[in-house]
């Protein structure tokens, strides 16, 4: 289903964009590089494909009068465009195309070194990456984000000479053109570009790249055209110098400069370096400011030409702590990334800040990294002492104390007419109600350091910063003396402080409780959580966790009143740290493909905790564990992959890539370090292959308690590395509970130890998602299918049968019209009141055609929303779940026939409210060995002619199925209580 609309859109075709085209079309040459190499866009192969994919783009547009507004060929085969809708219609049916989406609007996912092993003689720089002067050296970090202050000492840099001599392998110089380059460890050659900024970025001359920078650029059309002047934030630079902070954050934590010394606010926190301080910068800016807070001004389209120039680059590592969605692999950004990491490049991307509520996780393609946010031991503490005694520890980089204050809770402090003053929010706090005390602030939408400049504002003396649910404690720079709580002390704290307005408190340093620290690294509760929701849960998400709580690194100073250093919280803060492993990996290992790194990351990782102290090992939290620094060289057996994978996987969801010689692959079977089934009935094989880094023998151990798991062979004795051995694991679940997830570990015990996280659900059955009968007259039976998932009895629930409407139409193709003519037929639908659910669509009479529908649906505003439902099908519908009443239009348009004549359809429309009481399922409960198959069969009477639908529930855990009875001929006239179908010429006005 699409719901297009007139707008800025992306257009991906189906052919292989040049970092994964391997030579499948006459005359041109493959242009994906070799293992171990980079794309080479100078050579004569490339120009030639980049050419035919131009051309072929340009040729796809014409057709519907479009004009691309950018082209890309080399992590995507795509253009962006301004389209109407009909025109975005138009080319989602094009069999070139593989994918039109719109052109989205996302935000940035808010020392480490000694807790990640990093630092010291027996540290991991010292051990296994030559030292900190080598750790990454000739490796470039790709980084998309908000851009970079060239001003941090964490990215400063010596001036780049000419090359004199050969070039040396990690050493940058300057091109005869006066571009930054520098020879790679993996031998190809990275070629930077540093933009010079317009407009507002003038300033921006070009000439600050550097030794450690080699590139620095901006995307900005889509900003530009999105926002108006009035609305774009005073300071921002159209340039790539970052204002906000977020790409100077995320590009010093993956490789900023060693041994930097951090102050902030006269304080100094210690010297610190990137993770990978010797490798190198290239900056991708695609982050904008605006006057919205609930906007991140970062675009799809700006992702997408980012991704697509550092491909051409030549980078090595991507980061990417950007939001995404929680449900597709498939999107324009994904699908840039896939053609990048078939160029060689690994991608960290961060897991959303939407936790922890579950399947919330961003990023599901299984050729990213995505990564989740830890925990790691702070003393950045202060203590909230109150009066009565007692003492609640709280994050805090307080530099003053605040000593016996009167507080207030500041929902009781409120200025007139303030919405929401519990949160502190500019100009909702009453000065004579604050002056002079300390502020209790609730944590949450208004940004944590505006809540103390309120208080401050309105002339507070200290602020109490109260986490409503459990979170992260962030050691933000505050202007007054401020100590963050994490629920539930911070829960207790606020009662008792509103209770009991005489009591007064202290903010005082340090932790006095004398309570121990809480065990790290746990994942922050921010951090947004799995299973994903994309593939049917069969893939497995986040992948990996790295530090993401108060993780201080480099800041711009120009949005941060001149400080060049801060702390920042959330996956955005985890991502870089797994770039910077992935850029120290690849310093030692350069011929690695990216699939290789993921995997050494993912079974050498170590178990995260719970707060008790116990290991978290629930990969919908972390992933597989926290990125282990000493192990992640040393993995022993490897799950590796490319593109050949990856395109399987997609043709196996269903997606026409243009690569049948790719085969399909079930995302369950795809080559992937970790394992997951988001429906198990009965008994399911899964698939793997590995293979070996270092030889010897390896039998499997499996953890996974309630499942059996038994794996083929039983055991791998691998000769010689780079040896590859393919494994069946077969899973039957017994005791564990159906419907939920169960989880465990799957381990290769031989010269090294492998470990994989699993995922298993137990579903109640595997059945059809619909049932068609005909019945002469209007009692009747007919048989259903099913596989049993449990040995447990199956329950039946019946919604329906209910009456259907029903319109015949016949049309010729033609273009899409909310009318009735020719090409377009168009009916109003009346949905009553109480309707549980509702099906509308348009069902073609024979399957050699193409129909689509716009239903328009009643907003409750007494408006319309329409929702284009536009697929490849013959036939088109539309569900919906508790629909609201009213008046509903359908609008039915034939859009192609074989041979161009006419066809005939019919609308449908049925609305049901629970069961009616003509329909029953026998047995029911339906009983049958789980991994069984059976049969049920169904009864219907009284039943008029004409048709009805019925949705049948099996089981306590979302199983469904639709049945369809056709009665007698089945006339257009509908049976009794049908929705009121009625044809129109067009939609009234209003």
């Amino acid at each position: 289903m699409s719901d297009f609309k007139d707008g800025r859109y992306i257009v991906v075709l189906a052919a292989k964009a040049a970092a994964a085209y391997e030579g499948e079309t006459p005359g041109l040459l493959a242009t994906k590089p070799q293992n171990g190499q980079k794309l080479d866009t100078g050579s004569p192969n490339y120009k030639a494909y980049d050419a035919h994919l131009r051309k072929t783009q340009q040729d796809v547009a014409s057709q519907q009068g479009v004009t691309p507004s950018k082209q890309f060929t080399a992590a995507l085969n795509g253009f962006t465009a301004e389209l109407t809708s009909a025109q975005a219609g138009e080319l989602s049916k094009d069999a070139r195309v593989l994918a039109v989406k719109p052109d989205v609007e996302n935000h940035p996912d808010y020392t480490t070194g000694d807790f990640l092993n990093l630092t010291g003689k027996e540290g991991a720089w010292a051990t296994q990456f030559g030292g900190q002067a080598n750790a990454g050296k000739g490796v470039v970090v790709g980084v998309i984000d908000s851009g970079y202050a060239p001003d941090n000492p964490f990215l400063q840099g010596e001036p780049v000479q000419p090359l004199s001599g050969p070039a040396q392998m990690g050493v940058p110089y300057r091109t005869p053109e006066g571009r930054i380059a520098m020879l790679k460890a993996d031998g190809s050659t990275f070629v930077g570009d540093c933009q010079k900024g317009v407009g507002t970025g003038a300033g921006f001359d070009g000439t600050l790249c550097n030794s450690k920078v080699l590139s620095a650029r901006y995307f900005a059309d889509a900003y530009l055209q999105s926002v108006k002047p009035e609305n774009r934030a005073p300071q921002e630079l159209i340039s790539p110098v970052d204002v906000g902070s977020h790409g100077t954050h995320t590009a010093t934590t993956a490789a900023g400069n060693a041994n930097v010394e951090q102050v902030l606010d006269g304080m100094s926190f210690g010297k610190s370096s990137g993770v990978a301080p010797a490798a190198k910068i290239s900056v991708y800016k695609i982050c904008w400011e605006d006057d919205n807070p609930a906007t991140g001004g970062c675009y799809t389209s700006s992702s997408v030409e980012a991704i697509d120039a550092a491909t051409k680059d030549g980078v090595d590592v991507l980061n990417y702590s950007i939001s995404g969605n929680t449900d597709s692999t498939t999107d324009p950004v994904a699908l840039a990334f896939l053609n990048a990491a078939a160029a060689g490049v690994f991608i960290a991307a961060s897991a959303g800040n939407s936790g922890p509520a579950a399947s919330t996780v961003n990023h599901a393609s299984p050729w990213l990294t995505t990564v989740a946010a830890s925990t790691f031991p702070s003393d950045l503490l202060g203590t909230v002492k109150v009066s009565d005694g007692s003492l609640y520890r709280g994050a805090s980089i307080m530099k003053t104390e605040v000593t016996d204050k009167p507080v207030v809770v500041a929902a009781d402090a409120a200025a007139a007419g303030a919405a929401n003053p519990n949160l502190c929010g500019p100009g909702t706090l009453d000065p004579a109600k604050v002056t002079g005390k300390v502020v209790v602030c609730d944590r949450g939408v208004v940004d944590r350091t505006a809540k103390s400049l309120e208080v401050q504002a309105k002339g507070g003396v200290g602020m109490i910063l109260v986490n409503l649910t459990n979170s992260s404690e962030d050691a933000d720079n505050h202007v007054i003396p401020t100590v963050h709580v994490n629920a539930p002390e911070s829960l207790e704290l606020k009662s008792k402080l509103a209770g009991n307005t005489a009591l007064t408190v202290s903010l005082v340093k340090g932790d006095l409780t004398g309570e121990p620290l809480p065990p790290a690294p746990q994942v922050a509760g921010f951090s947004s959580r799995g299973p994903t929701l994309a593939s049917g849960g069969d893939l497995l998400k986040p992948d990996i966790s790295a530090p993401g709580v108060n993780v201080l690194a480099g800041v711009s100073t120009i949005g941060n009143k001149g400080a060049q250093f801060g702390f920042m919280s959330g996956t955005s803060m985890a991502a870089p740290h797994i770039a910077g492993f992935g850029a120290l990996v690849l310093s030692q290992e350069p011929q690695w493909s990216p699939a290789t790194v993921k995997s050494a990351m993912i079974t050498t990782a170590y178990p995260l905790v719970n707060a008790d102290g116990t290991p978290n090992r629930n990969p919908f939290d972390g992933g597989a564990g926290q990125i282990d620094s000493l192990r992640v060289l040393d993995p022993g057996l490897v799950y590796d992959s490319g593109i050949s994978d990856w395109l399987g996987f997609l043709n196996g969801q269903g997606i026409d890539t243009g690569a049948p010689q790719a085969g399909t692959i079930a995302a369950q079977d795809l080559n992937l370090p970790s394992i997951a089934l988001g429906s198990l009935v009965g008994e399911v094989q899964v698939k793997r292959r590995l293979t070996a880094l270092v030889p010897g023998m390896y039998r499997p151990e499996v953890k996974m308690p309630g499942v059996n798991v038994t794996v083929e062979p039983k055991a791998l004795n691998f000769a010689k590395a780079g040896q590859t051995r393919e494994v069946t694991l077969t899973i039957r679940n017994e005791s564990a509970p159906v419907g939920q997830f169960a989880t465990g570990t799957l381990t290769w015990k031989g010269p090294r130890t492998v470990t994989s996280p699993m995922a298993v659900r137990p579903v109640d059955a595997r059945i059809a998602p619909s049932f068609s009968f005909s019945s002469a007259t209007g009692t009747g039976s007919g048989t259903m299918d099913l596989v049993s998932g449990s040995d447990a009895p199956l329950a039946v629930a019946v919604e329906g049968l209910a009456p259907m409407s029903q319109a015949a139409v016949t049309k010729t193709p033609g273009t899409y019209a909310p009318t009735n003519d020719a090409h377009n037929a168009l009916v109003a639908v009346t949905i009553p009141a109480g309707a549980t659910f509702a099906r509308l669509g348009v069902q073609a009479e024979t399957n050699d055609v193409d129909w689509d529908m716009v239903v328009y649906a009643p907003n409750g505003a007494g408006g319309l929303v329409p929702t284009q439902v536009a697929t490849a099908s013959a036939s088109e519908f539309l569900e919906l779940e508790s629909p609201l009443a009213g008046t509903y239009y359908i609008a039915a348009n034939l859009y192609s026939t074989p041979d161009k004549g006419a066809a005939k359809a019919t609308i449908q429309a049925a609305a049901l409210s629970g069961d009616a009481g003509n329909l029953t399922v026998t047995p029911n409960p339906i009983e049958a060995p789980n991994g069984t198959a059976t049969t049920a069969t169904l009864n219907w009477n009284g039943l008029a002619d004409g048709s009805y639908l019925s949705r049948l529930k099996l089981g306590d855990n979302g199983i469904r199925t639709l049945v369809n009875v056709r009665v007698g001929a089945g006339a257009a006239t509908a049976p009794a209580g049908a929705p009121l179908m009625a044809p129109l010429d067009r939609i009234p006005a209003g």
